[in-house]
């Protein structure tokens, strides 16, 4: 006997303005929420953090980076890991406003078959633009200026362009592209270990490829070496620990996986252009 999981509906007129169809939020994932589905079309963003997404039957690792298209009923729930928060950006748009948008625009037509598939869309920001709009969009929901309503359509209307972008150029890949399933789980390892040393040799075997091949395959993966991806992912969690804590610099470093604390300070200067201290002192307060 097949035992049904409870998935409750959760209904856009619980989080919409009654004359603004949009709502963005800015989440930290926790299991108090079940899985659910919902009556309005939903972005998600990854921004920090690493964990799990359930949709309906599959599992995903999770880690910064990550974007999910989700239609009308899908169900899904995320599951932060035990160490770190998993942090996601959501758009929720009603399929009405979609539509009438899309007919709105020049062009926009275009777009519909896109969005009216009944599937789930994955996707990869690699090289951080999709974090950016996804901020501007939040930012511009939670701040009252004059052209609140029009920036809002405007951004969703951009993040609605890049993935329907994105998806044309996953179809158009050929069938050898795909990402072995390993390189997932060696992403989801960094994002859950980034303090300890991972040796590449150690990476490519826990992928089930060679050294020189897991390199490559990284590098197409993420934009970026295997060396760079970890750094930035320590160096993002300095950020974070710097702002939402006291903690000594020193402190951080060292939980981040640097004890070489001169080093720790270049780096993290290269990646932000500011030292960890002047990093703190221009947070806001």
């Amino acid at each position: 006997m097949t035992i049904q999981r409870p998935v409750f509906l959760l209904a856009g007129k619980d989080f919409f303005d009654p004359a603004l169809p949009i709502f963005v939020n800015r989440a930290v994932e926790d299991y108090l929420l079940t899985e659910h589905r919902h009556d309005f079309i939903e972005i998600s963003y990854v921004s920090e953090g690493s964990g799990t997404h359930h949709l309906g039957e599959e599992a995903f690792p999770v880690t910064h980076g990550d974007i999910f298209l989700l239609p009308v009923g899908v169900s899904h729930v995320f599951r932060p890991s035990s160490r770190h928060p998993l942090i996601v950006y959501n758009c929720v748009i009603a399929p009405d406003a979609v539509l009438q948008l899309l007919q709105a625009v020049p062009g926009g037509s275009e777009m519909l078959p896109f969005l009216a598939s009944p599937g789930y869309r994955r996707y990869r920001d690699t090289y951080g633009e999709f974090h950016r709009m996804f901020q501007r969009l939040h930012d511009e929901y939670l701040a009252d200026r004059p052209g609140r309503e029009t920036a809002l359509y405007q951004n969703v209307l951009g993040l609605l362009v890049y993935l329907f972008r994105l998806d044309g150029r996953n179809a158009a890949a050929s069938a050898d592209a795909a990402v072995p399933t390993g390189l997932e789980t060696v992403i989801a390892t960094i994002h859950g270990r980034f303090d300890q040393e991972l040796p590449a040799r150690e990476m490519a075997a826990a992928a089930g490829v060679g050294e020189r091949q897991f390199n490559r395959l990284f590098m197409k993966r993420t934009g970026m070496s295997f060396k760079a991806y970890h750094q930035n992912v320590r160096i993002r969690e300095a950020c974070r620990l710097l702002r939402a804590t006291d903690r000594k610099i020193s402190d951080i470093a060292s939980a981040v996986g640097y004890q070489d604390i001169p080093y720790f300070n270049e780096l993290f200067k290269r990646k932000n252009g500011v030292s960890p201290r002047e990093y703190r002192n221009e947070a806001p307060q």
